[in-house]
């Protein structure tokens, strides 16, 4: 991964995230994000558009910090059964997002996770 980009991607608090429909329609929402392992990581429920988006087809397109940031072309996908990215990505949260995690948000997306209505989600630049 470019150092820059990696480098944005460690300091800014959101991304935002394009999927793509079959059709090739857009549409573009803010996430939380881990850089881990030259991969973005965030977490979304199963049922979410963007979830089944990315099961079937996982082209993205990732804007950095603001909807016109630096942006990237890339790979998502569903990562299942990965306990340890799981509790890595909450404690990741939990630093990262200071105030939010542990007083509310942090309850919700382990529930989701542990449920298996929330998804872990990596996505792996393809443009350099």
């Amino acid at each position: 991964m470019d150092p820059e980009l990696a480098t944005a991607l460690r300091r800014t608090r959101y991304l935002y995230l394009t999927t793509y429909s079959d059709a090739g329609k857009p549409g573009t929402v803010p996430t939380w994000c881990w850089l881990h392992d030259d991969a973005v990581y965030f977490t979304t429920q199963r049922a979410s558009l963007k979830a089944r988006r990315i099961a079937k087809n996982g082209r993205v397109t990732v804007h950095v910090g603001r909807k016109d940031g630096p942006a990237f072309e890339g790979r998502a996908e569903l990562v299942e059964d990965r306990r340890d990215l799981e509790k890595a990505i909450l404690a990741a949260y939990h630093r990262k997002y200071w105030i939010l995690v542990p007083l509310w948000m942090g309850r919700y997306l382990r529930k989701g996770l542990e449920a298996r209505t929330s998804v872990l989600v990596r996505v792996r630049p393809t443009t350099p």
